[in-house]
Formats: C-alpha cells, sequence, structure tokens
C-alpha cells in the first residue's frame, strides 16, 4: 500500500549555473508530494498514522526550508538538487519510495532515491 501526503512551503533561490533569468534571485511556491510504502497493520489498519508523516516532514524538511534562501543550504538548488536534499533527510526516518517536488505548476521532478 502506498500512503502519499502533500505539503507547500515559500522559498528563494538563484541557479549560478544557469545561463538564463534563473540565475539571478528570485522565489517558488514548492509544492512536496511524499509517498511511504508498506504494509498495512491488521490493529490500526494503516500504512503509517498521516499525522507522524507530517510531523516527520515538517521537522526535517519544512521547517528548515520555509521562508529561506536554499542557496543557504545547497550550493546549486535546482529543484532535482533539492529532491535529494530532501530524501536524505526523510529516508532514514519513512518508508519513502518516491518524492515529487513541483517548483512550478508546469515544472517538477520525480525522485526515488539513488
Amino acid at each position: 500500500m502506498i500512503v502519499v501526503r502533500r505539503f507547500e512551503f515559500q522559498a528563494a533561490h538563484r541557479l549560478p549555473n544557469h545561463p538564463g533569468k534563473c540565475r539571478e534571485l528570485h522565489g517558488h511556491s514548492y509544492k512536496l508530494e511524499v509517498r511511504c510504502e508498506g504494509p498495512v497493520e491488521s490493529k490500526s489498519g494503516m500504512v503509517m498514522d498521516f499525522s507522524v508523516l507530517r510531523q516527520v516532514v515538517e521537522q526535517h524538511v519544512l521547517e528548515p526550508l520555509d521562508h529561506t534562501l536554499l542557496n543557504d543550504r545547497l550550493e546549486n538548488p535546482t529543484a532535482e538538487n533539492l529532491a535529494v536534499w530532501i530524501w536524505e533527510r526523510l529516508q532514514p526516518r519513512l518508508p519513502l519510495i518516491e518524492l515529487h517536488v513541483q517548483e512550478t505548476s508546469d515544472c517538477s521532478v520525480i525522485y526515488r532515491g539513488p
């Protein structure tokens, strides 16, 4: 069974290696979708409690990133590199199978781990 929870955060960045406008400082309303997989526990009837998933993501991703300059955490904060950064913080704590990081309404990345 796959459990999915969606989140949103605001952050700014600049892409130092980008040849176009994204080289300059700008911001996004990021959307993050976290997917975890596991068996349904017979007693609870759940793979995991949605509130536990929320707490882990809030503590390890949203609190450090929301309303910040991503360049303070990543040298080149592309959506791809951001997905890896998020994965590295969540994977030890959650049974992750996939992250979906949406930078704009029509630009996103999906990461399934290394």
